[in-house]
């Protein structure tokens, strides 16, 4: 696969994670309605536990649209803009990688940053979930 076209797929997945990210934001809302307003019990842990998750998201949102960002611009020039990132990255303290990495190296990479803010967002709806059923869940109702 051409350097360039890898790259512009990779910036589309992680462009995708903003809503991700969003949606994260309104379940950590929801959660903190929960908090703020549930019934005492298991509920509020699964609340809390939801807003933790969030602060997760919001930090792997925040990586992956920082890389959707930096892979656009790879596209552009992909062989020697991954050198130049390199080194702007090394000069200001924010990286340093042993070695030259090729762009099907830093596409994998990036994936991944996406797939972990997937799979976190992903336990904190159910999270969310839990909080809300049991919230909603009277067993002396009859």
């Amino acid at each position: 696969m051409k350097p360039a076209f890898d790259a512009r797929l990779t910036a589309s997945f992680l462009r995708a994670g903003r809503v991700v990210t969003n949606a994260s934001h309104c379940a950590a809302v929801i959660a903190g309605a929960g908090l703020l307003l549930g019934r005492p019990g298991a509920s509020r842990a699964f609340f809390a536990a939801s807003a933790v998750f969030w602060l997760m998201a919001v930090y792997l949102g925040l990586r992956v649209a920082i890389d959707a960002g930096l892979f656009r611009d790879l596209a552009e020039a992909p062989e020697e803009g991954g050198r130049a990132l390199d080194e702007w990255l090394r000069s200001r303290g924010l990286g340093q990688p042993a070695r030259e990495r090729s762009m099907e190296e830093r596409s994998r990479g990036a994936l991944r940053l996406w797939i972990q803010l997937l799979v976190v967002a992903a336990v904190q709806m159910a999270a969310l979930a839990a909080g809300l059923v049991l919230n909603a869940w009277r067993p002396d109702a009859g």
